[in-house]
């Protein structure tokens, strides 16, 4: 009988805290956003025994294992692996002698852009590698004007093989409407072009032991846009 009655009790308080005011306002203050951190994906069959040995896994169909460094901070005893395609979740903590095996391991090419607004409302960019730099400064330019909010996030994935593909990944923004299509028309980038001509005087009787020679060109150049 008392089981009985706790679960009565139990099934008419929860719908009724969920519809309290207090309920509602805690559900309205919890935004879900995304976490980008470090994953080691593994699919050679050596290494994932090893792993299934350390751990005592016991699925008996293993496609990849992942390791996630979910801190950020190298691969220790707070971290987790998945196994796929179970998606079975295990702590690294079980097993000192994979832990040293792990931290081991080598991240792949990183290069992380940082820049910060200056007086003039422009991002300037710290980073010495020239290309990421460039790649950096056109994403900047699309975000300010593609988009009139404060904040956005995006994750950018491309594969150029012959079957490759890409795949944008867009959170974080404010409102959908702050999301607008470019303008037609709008230049990508601003160029500067010199161009100089030089020319040769012959003065047979010079009357100055100076001379001035000053003479102002102006030409137009148009360069067609390209693909």
């Amino acid at each position: 009988m008392t089981m009985k009655i706790r679960t009565f009790l139990l099934n008419v308080l929860l719908p009724a805290a969920l519809l309290s005011p207090a309920y509602a306002q805690l559900s309205n203050q919890v935004y879900v956003t995304r976490k980008t951190v470090p994953v080691a994906t593994i699919k050679e069959r050596a290494t994932i025994n090893f792993f299934v040995e350390q751990y005592f896994i016991p699925e008996q169909k293993i496609d990849s294992i992942e390791v996630v460094d979910i801190l950020g901070d190298g691969f220790n005893e707070k971290d987790v692996l998945e196994v796929y395609p179970s998606k079975q979740l295990f702590s690294l903590s079980e097993s000192d002698t994979a832990l040293a095996v792990m931290r081991n391991w080598k991240r792949s090419s990183f290069i992380e852009v940082v820049a910060e607004k200056n007086k003039r409302g422009e991002y300037v960019t710290r980073s010495t590698f020239p290309a990421a730099a460039a790649l950096f400064n056109g994403l900047v330019y699309l975000v300010e004007k593609n988009y009139d909010g404060r904040h956005l996030t995006l994750q950018f994935d491309f594969d150029g093989s012959e079957k490759g593909a890409a795949s944008l990944q867009i959170w974080g923004f404010q409102e959908n409407e702050l999301l607008k299509p470019p303008k037609s028309g709008d230049q990508f980038a601003h160029d500067m072009m010199f161009y100089t001509r030089s020319d040769t005087i012959f003065v047979e009787k010079p009357v100055y032991d100076v001379i001035y020679i000053q003479q102002t060109v102006t030409d137009t150049l148009r360069v067609r846009g390209s693909k």
